[in-house]
Order: C-alpha cells, then structure tokens, then sequence
C-alpha cells in the first residue's frame, strides 16, 4: 500500500478487483494498455494515475500463461511504444511468478496475456489502484453491503467510491476485457 500511495496518491482508491484466468486452449491477447492517456493530445506521458497489483495463485511459468510486457512503455504513448515493439527496439517479455510473489505495474504499459498450454487453470489477482480522482465504471467492484459492514475502516475507505449493492446475483458472470484494453 506504499508503494501505491507514493505512486498515485495517499487518498489512493481501491478501484478493481478481478482475476486473469487463462485456460487451456487460451490464445494470444492483442498487445494493448489497460487504460487511455489522461491527455492523448500531449506527446509526453503524465506520472502515474492508476496502477495494477497482480499476484498469483499458483507458480506462473512458461507454459501456463504468463503474462508479457514491454517495459518502460508506460512512459511512451501508445503508438510510439508499438512503433518500438515493431522495430524490435523493445520487446515483449514474459513474466514469470512464484506462488506470493506480487508485480506493480502502471496499466499504461503495454503487455499481453498469453496462452495456456498446460491442463490446469492459471489464476492470477489484478487489484487497480488509482488516484482519487479518476473513475472508471468500466473497472469497478459491486460491494456487497453485508460485506462492506464487515471491513475494517481503511477497506471501507479504499472502497469508497465503488457500487454498494445488496446481492451481487444481478452482476453479470464475466467481464469483457476488451471494453477497457487500449
């Protein structure tokens, strides 16, 4: 959480929560960003305003689907980080995990999920943080309000601007990733 807070703010808000499951028969992702830049006219990326905690829970080896990124194209905008990734001037890199370790990423770099080749799901923990200001509904979390009563008052406020709902049963079963890869 320091980390987080001195990357994008001490009022950081807790904004996603999911998991990245690919499966056997899994396929390449398209390289892509997980958000937009705050000011697509400047030429020159902002510091940090939301970033990715990912960990998994299993070991993340070559075979089950790691996850690759293009370093330090978070500071580049897109089409300069994909000229580069072209070029063969930065390259794509997969990353892999044991069992409690944890990637910070800024989600403006570019990466991509890769297949799954072995038999058994590979679960991995994506939690967004961001500054307080920014929302995007497309990465929520609903909040049961049984759930939120149960929090401690930092989760509470970690929480504070995500959905309170009663029942997440009218939540639809899956996500579609691709409404917020850029």
């Amino acid at each position: 959480m320091a980390i987080a807070a001195g990357l994008v703010g001490e009022d950081v808000v807790m904004c996603q929560l999911a998991t990245d499951t690919p499966r056997l028969g899994s396929d390449y992702q398209a390289t892509h960003r997980d958000a937009p830049p705050l000011f697509p006219e400047m030429a020159q990326e902002t510091p940090p305003f939301q970033l990715a905690i990912n960990f998994p829970l299993v070991d993340v080896t070559l075979e089950n689907g790691p996850f690759e990124v293009a370093r330090g194209t978070h500071l580049l905008t897109k089409e300069e980080g994909l000229r580069r990734l072209e070029s063969v001037e930065v390259g794509l890199e997969p990353i892999t995990l044991n069992l409690g370790d944890v990637m910070i990423r800024d989600v403006r770099g570019l990466h991509r999920g890769t297949p799954n080749r072995t038999d058994i799901p590979r679960p991995m923990v994506v939690i967004g943080y961001s500054r307080r200001w920014l929302f995007r509904p497309e990465v929520s979390i609903q909040v049961p309000r049984a759930a939120l009563e149960t929090l401690s008052d930092r989760a509470r406020h970690l929480l504070r601007f995500n959905p309170v709902v009663e029942t997440l049963e009218a939540k639809p079963a899956t996500e579609i990733y691709q409404s917020y890869a850029y």
